[in-house]
């Protein structure tokens, strides 16, 4: 239901000028904070959550999964949960295709990628998912704090990065932390359903 919802409202935004004319207000105002050390860490971000770079990421976290737990179900179940939000993020992207940000409206803009794909920001859906994957692996256990803020607090400044950066709306990132939890809980609930079936396949035989 939540991501219906930021469908509609996605393809609303996108019709809607006013609405736009409001969040580019925003963006110009973002910017106006622009110094080397943020546009450093912006730029970082932009290279190490795109596309290619959230595969190897993903493919890291579901190896790692499968050899602490020792349960090759277990690495797939995290490249599941965690790729599940970035699948659905790119439908909207694709069905919504929302136009990015003029470069135009910034003074010295920093980066620049064209195209309607703005609504949702692919990067912050998946660091948000790689956060929530995190929160759910150690929220029982001791100190989960330890991993739990940190991750929960690098999926809020990605999606600020963006914003920063000039090549998505606020309201991009907005949809972006409603779909990724969305999905997230819906993907937990099938895998339990459905995934755990495959649990006895890949144990080893003793």
């Amino acid at each position: 239901m939540a991501v219906v919802v930021v469908g509609v409202a996605g393809t609303l935004i996108r019709n809607g000028t006013g609405f736009t004319l409001a969040e580019e207000g925003l963006l110009v105002w973002v910017n106006g904070f622009r110094n080397p050390v943020l546009d450093g860490v912006a730029l970082f971000f932009q290279v190490a959550f795109a596309p290619l770079g959230a595969v190897i990421i993903t493919v890291f976290v579901s190896i790692a999964t499968k050899i602490v737990k020792g349960s090759v179900v277990a690495g797939i179940k995290a490249s599941v949960l965690i790729g599940a939000p970035c699948l659905v993020a790119w439908l909207l992207k694709v069905l919504i295709a929302r136009p990015r940000p003029d470069p135009g409206l910034l003074a010295d803009p920093l980066f620049h990628i064209g195209g309607a794909t703005s609504f949702p920001s692919g990067h912050t859906v998946f660091v948000a998912a790689l956060a929530l994957f995190v929160v759910a692996e150690v929220a029982h256990k001791r100190r989960a704090g330890v991993a739990c803020i940190p991750a929960v607090a690098l999926a809020v400044v990605v999606g600020l990065s963006r914003v920063y950066l000039g090549v998505h709306y606020p309201s991009d990132v907005l949809a972006s932390l409603v779909v990724a939890p969305a999905v997230f809980v819906l993907s937990c609930v099938l895998w339990n359903l459905v995934g755990s079936a495959w649990q006895g396949r890949f144990r080893p035989s003793r």
